[in-house]
């Protein structure tokens, strides 16, 4: 059990309160738990396994309905089979174990009742008849506080989309920034995973095999996690990992759950026919096709990245599910909502929606049909009970020509304000056009009456990205730059001017550490730190408030963002610009993006602001 989990067994607990006497009726069980935290009910339910007919993934269907004691809210949380229910330690394919996670905005007493149907798809579809069992069992939930301590997601209460431009966190009413990593993109095709081949992933005309064992995070690996590891020890290296990450200021891992026929062609949550078959394939490209249960979950491997899941949230970590990428998301239908695409959603959403800071990303790039987002974007918002947030990501801006699929201009403008139940963009770009593109869509979507959260996670050339560090003992000069100070620029900052909620650097593929094969995020240390400082800026003012300004107000190529008291001007190359201030009684101080230290106090004077010189970026902060 993990230490963050209050996990019952309602049969169990049930025999307990009766053998002492508690007045219950018989069906019904009681259980505590924390506000924000991971209570998870097991219900004992058919004794089946994950190759049996019928197939417990689509023949059966969990749900358990909570209800506050107030009378709201009221919330149907899906359930998913868990074989054993200790699958990632045991690799068990086989059990009697149906498994809720709920995690309780509100103190106090729920109420929970049971709905356990069978029938043919009964999982993604409304019908079905009473499965037995524990179909119809009631019972009670008693929430209390917690005290958890930054950066603990806890601590914040859930993410959520509040009709902003930025996601607030429920418990301290603060917006959420994000600087993440958005490499490398098969995070999860990782050894220690159960069920998971070093199968072959494609790369324009070449095919590698890329499987990971995150070794140079062995050393970043604390005993305190021990906990969230499996099968004595196994995952240590990725929480490592994640434990860099969170301790050189990121708070964000971008990574797929479903690459098969992809870039990597290794992370997959479904059960694999055969090995061999699956590996032979995959260098086709056929595997989805050939050697995939396409209905059909792995028990164990899904257990097991909820371990590294949980333990990312207790680094205070948003999760970044790309649930598909251009490669693979046809796979399951360009057009119509089918049944394999709606399994694979309810599965994901019943294992981790619970999760405290996270985002659904349709496809990382596509080639769907904007109905199909859609009504997948639907789909997601009618059975997620959490509401989490939904992105889209597309090709960049000029791939491709006009507004045919997959061009950038024909989704976004098709999915915008009320036309979907997206909640922001995830963006992919060249550099040059973030700024303009990030202010585009916050403004856009403001005025549609419904505000876009608005991220640029890639940027670039698919070749370069973010590279690597000239520092990094692993540099070799491959790519013949660094590019930090461009990356502060035209990425970071332009994307904070332009009112977006954040970034994430993407590795390119033509680095030392690239997007499929990077297992050292040392490779970006420095750029992550510069995003650290410049995330803790736009934390310590009321960053709501500011609105992107006219691309004139504070000269050419500077980036402006304020309101009627408080300006920022970001000066990418220094030097002097005339700014239009209403009124007088401005005061300001220039700010080093690098160190995010005051370098000095200024005047401004018939609304002029000068930098102290040209050599390097400067922040100006502008008070009435």
């Amino acid at each position: 059990m993990m230490m963050h989990n209050t996990k019952i067994n309602v049969a169990f607990a049930l025999l307990c309160f009766l053998m002492a006497g508690v007045g219950l009726a018989m069906g019904q069980g009681t259980v505590t738990g924390k506000k924000w935290d991971n209570t998870t009910l097991d219900f004992q339910g058919p004794a089946t396994s994950e190759l049996a007919m019928p197939n417990p993934f689509t023949y059966y269907r969990l749900d358990v309905t909570f209800t506050h004691e107030d009378g709201h809210p009221i919330m149907v949380v899906p359930g998913y089979y868990a074989a054993d229910g200790k699958a990632g330690n045991s690799s068990a394919n086989t059990g009697n174990i149906w498994r809720v996670h709920f995690a309780a905005p509100k103190t106090g007493t729920w109420k929970y009742s049971v709905s356990f149907k069978a029938g043919e798809m009964v999982a993604v579809q409304d019908n079905g008849v009473s499965a037995g069992f524990m179909d119809g069992e009631e019972g009670i939930l008693h929430i209390s506080n917690a005290n958890y301590k930054l950066p603990d997601n806890r601590a914040k209460g859930r993410l959520q989309y509040v009709g902003k431009r930025y996601l607030k966190w429920a418990e301290i009413d603060r917006p959420f920034l994000k600087t993440g990593a958005d490499s490398p993109e098969n995070m999860l095709h990782y050894a220690d995973f159960d069920g998971t081949l070093d199968a072959y992933g494609k790369l324009g005309k070449q095919y590698y095999r890329l499987m990971k064992d995150w070794a140079p995070h062995q050393g970043d690996y604390e005993p305190s996690a021990a906990e969230y590891t499996w099968k004595n020890g196994k995952g240590k290296n990725l929480l490592g990992a994640i434990n860099y990450l969170s301790k050189v200021g990121v708070n964000a891992i971008s990574f797929l759950t479903m690459s098969i026929d992809g870039d990597d062609g290794g992370v997959y949550p479904h059960l694999v026919k055969d090995d061999s078959v699956f590996i032979a394939r995959s260098q086709e490209s056929r595997s989805w096709i050939n050697a995939v249960h396409q209905q059909r979950f792995d028990c164990s491997k899904l257990d097991q990245w909820e371990r590294i899941f949980a333990y990312a949230e207790s680094k205070g970590m948003f999760l970044h599910f790309k649930t598909f990428e251009n490669e693979n998301v046809w796979l399951m239908g360009t057009k119509e909502l089918t049944m394999e695409r709606k399994l694979y959603y309810r599965e994901l959403i019943a294992r981790y929606a619970h999760h405290l800071a996270l985002n659904w990303n349709l496809s990382e790039e596509t080639n769907v049909d904007v109905a199909l987002i859609k009504k997948t974007a639907s789909y997601i918002r009618l059975i997620d009970p959490y509401q989490n947030h939904v992105v889209q990501h597309t090709f960049p801006l000029g791939h491709g020509k006009g507004t045919q699929k997959p061009t950038y201009e024909y989704y976004y403008p098709n999915l915008v304000g009320q036309q979907s139940e997206l909640t922001g963009a995830s963006l992919q770009l060249q550099v040059d056009d973030i700024y303009t593109e990030v202010k585009r869509w916050v403004l856009a979507s403001a005025k549609s009456g419904k505000p876009w959260v608005v991220a640029n996670d890639e940027q670039g050339g698919a070749g370069v990205g973010v590279t690597v560090d000239e520092n990094f003992p692993g540099y070799t000069g491959k790519m013949k730059l660094d590019n930090r100070d461009m990356v502060r620029d035209k990425v970071l900052w332009a994307t904070f001017m332009a009112g977006g909620a954040g970034v994430e650097y993407y590795y390119g593929y033509d680095t030392e550490q690239n997007d499929l094969n990077a297992q050292d995020h040392r490779s970006r240390e420095k750029k992550y730190q510069d995003a650290a400082v410049a995330r803790k800026f736009f934390e310590s003012i009321d960053v709501e408030s500011l609105q992107p300004l006219d691309d004139a107000y504070a000269g050419k190529g500077n980036y402006a963002l304020g309101n009627d008291s408080l300006v920022l001007i970001y000066m990418p190359k220094g030097g002097a610009a005339s700014v239009q201030l209403e009124g007088k009684n401005w005061k300001g101080m220039v700010v080093d993006p690098k160190t995010g230290k005051t370098i000095k106090q200024i005047s401004i004077a018939g609304n002029k602001i000068s930098a102290p010189n040209s050599s390097q970026d400067w922040v100006v902060v502008i008070r009435k």
